[in-house]
């Protein structure tokens, strides 16, 4: 389980195996992203695959998190993607680049204990205007997840419902 600096709990968890593909439930617990949630990932790379929210496909939040992971994870390693988000305040879409980048290997310490963890830097652009803003995760191949999640302080997440997100607790089985 994820909490971020808003209150929001973020439940995950692996349901099963369908070939080579892993695939997750999550619950988000509040705000705009709301629902329950499938989300099927590669299992060599991690790349998602697809996206089932309240019973529906959901393209965009898969989109947006298509290659989010890319493994393998190596210092320097570097890879993008495109995307496209649907605007609550324009009502259109935005087309959008993402740039990653493995920018080292960090000890942090968070609610659900210490984790040795790949930082990974994540520029988000909107194409053809020079609107980008970062943010950083921290994943852990001991949790298996995502442990840490921080978006810098930039008027391009001015609409982020939180900020930061960390791993409270976790199990594996």
């Amino acid at each position: 389980m994820r909490k971020a600096d808003n209150g929001w709990e973020f439940i995950s968890e692996i349901i099963g195996q369908e070939r080579d593909t892993y695939v997750f439930s999550s619950v988000i617990s509040e705000g705009r992203r709301k629902g329950e949630y499938k989300i099927y990932y590669n299992v060599k790379n991690m790349n998602c695959i697809k996206v089932i929210r309240d019973g529906r496909e959901d393209k965009e939040t898969r989109d947006v998190i298509r290659k989010r992971y890319d493994f393998p994870l190596y210092q320097g390693k570097k890879w993008n993607y495109r995307y496209t988000l649907f605007s609550e305040r324009t009502r259109r879409d935005i087309d959008s680049f993402a740039e990653l980048s493995v920018v080292g290997f960090e000890d942090i310490e968070v609610p659900a204990g210490k984790f040795k963890t790949i930082k990974v830097k994540v520029k988000a652009s909107i194409i053809g205007t020079s609107h980008s803003g970062v943010f950083y995760y921290w994943y852990s191949s001991d949790a298996k997840a995502r442990v840490k999640t921080e978006y810098d302080l930039d008027v391009f997440w001015r609409n982020n419902e939180y900020m930061k997100e960390e791993l409270i607790s976790f199990e594996l089985k």
